[in-house]
């Protein structure tokens, strides 16, 4: 097997330097592996797509990409190699790497040296991706704000979050912001227009239709893995493999429970209280009920809107390579 590594030339300069460290060691410890690896930079937006298709088409099955950076470089690759043999393994290089957290060793372990040396024990596994497509009030297809998430989609207070602490983070990279920023904007988040409008409908795993009987939310997730937000644990049960996306809807409320669910939330307790509903489904839609509002999404990181969304979850449709001692949750 083949490793082609495609690297966000954006990352933090000392992570960019720790490849070049990790690269040398493995050069000492398998000449033959380090032989088979070969370092891709990417040099403008859209580049890691472009690499991928270019691997997939010309390699196919005999190598697989592997991903070093965040959530956000692993959306694109992941959209490329959808349906395709080759599979994606995933180096954590970004801020909050909520995907890499679902499918990896426990943190602790994450140590990119270590991880290089372990590409020939990798298994692969075929694992699900949900696609979203977004209408606008005319029932036009948004192409643009269109796309499978192979981790978390969300419409509400949760994406108005997102955009927040992506702000706070651009405006001061530290640690201490790539580290906070999620927790601050929810607090601050909180204490604004926590409400947004839509209905949504939901087919359920026996097969049978759900329908919001409010049109008032605070947010919905749709998961295909457990994380997003730096740690928040919106869907703890969220398995890659089961042909399900854990849905999780938290109904319009008042400061007070606000700020109490927000802890539970956190830490993925937030199940089976008042005002919160989960689901576990294959498809639904979700509608904005002011036709010149449109619903403002985030996959994975990425921000999209519409006056309409439709999901549905694709079984099998992405081939993910596990490191030894993956979180064993998904397996």
């Amino acid at each position: 097997m083949r490793y082609f590594l495609i690297i966000n030339s954006r990352s933090n300069p000392r992570r960019l330097a720790g490849i070049d460290d990790a690269i040398n060691k493995v050069s000492q410890y398998n000449s033959d592996l380090r032989a088979r690896i070969e370092l891709r930079y990417t040099e403008y937006a859209g580049h890691a797509c472009d690499i991928a298709s270019e691997i997939a088409e010309q390699y196919g099955e005999n190598a697989a990409v592997v991903v070093c950076g965040g959530d956000g470089s692993i959306h694109e690759v992941a959209n490329v190699l959808t349906f395709t043999k080759t599979p994606l393994i995933c180096i954590p290089f970004g801020t909050g790497n909520d995907f890499a957290k679902s499918v990896l060793p426990p943190k602790k372990y994450w140590n990119t040296e270590d991880l290089l040396k372990m590409l020939d024990k990798v298994t692969y596994r075929k694992i699900d991706m949900v696609k979203l497509d977004s209408f606008n009030v005319m029932g036009g297809h948004n192409r643009n704000w269109s796309a499978f998430s192979n981790n978390v989609a969300s419409i509400g207070l949760d994406t108005k979050v997102q955009a927040m602490a992506k702000a706070i983070v651009l405006a001061k990279n530290t640690k201490f912001n790539r580290s906070t920023a999620y927790a601050r904007s929810a607090l601050k988040c909180i204490f604004g227009k926590r409400s947004s409008n839509f209905k949504y409908t939901l087919e359920l795993e026996d097969g049978s239709i759900y329908e919001s009987s409010t049109d008032s939310h605070t947010l919905m997730s749709i998961c295909n893995a457990s994380y997003y937000g730096n740690g928040f644990i919106p869907a703890p049960f969220a398995k890659l493999d089961d042909g399900l996306a854990d849905v999780c809807v938290i109904d319009n409320v008042g400061i007070l429970r606000a700020l109490f669910l927000v802890t539970l939330y956190k830490f993925g307790k937030h199940a089976g209280h008042k005002c919160v509903h989960t689901f576990k489904v294959t498809s639904g839609t979700v509608t904005s009920t002011d036709p010149s509002t449109q619903l403002m999404g985030n996959y994975d990181g990425e921000d999209f809107f519409g006056n309409r969304i439709r999901f549905e979850v694709n079984p099998g449709a992405l081939t993910l390579g596990f490191f030894p001692g993956s979180v064993a949750n998904n397996g």
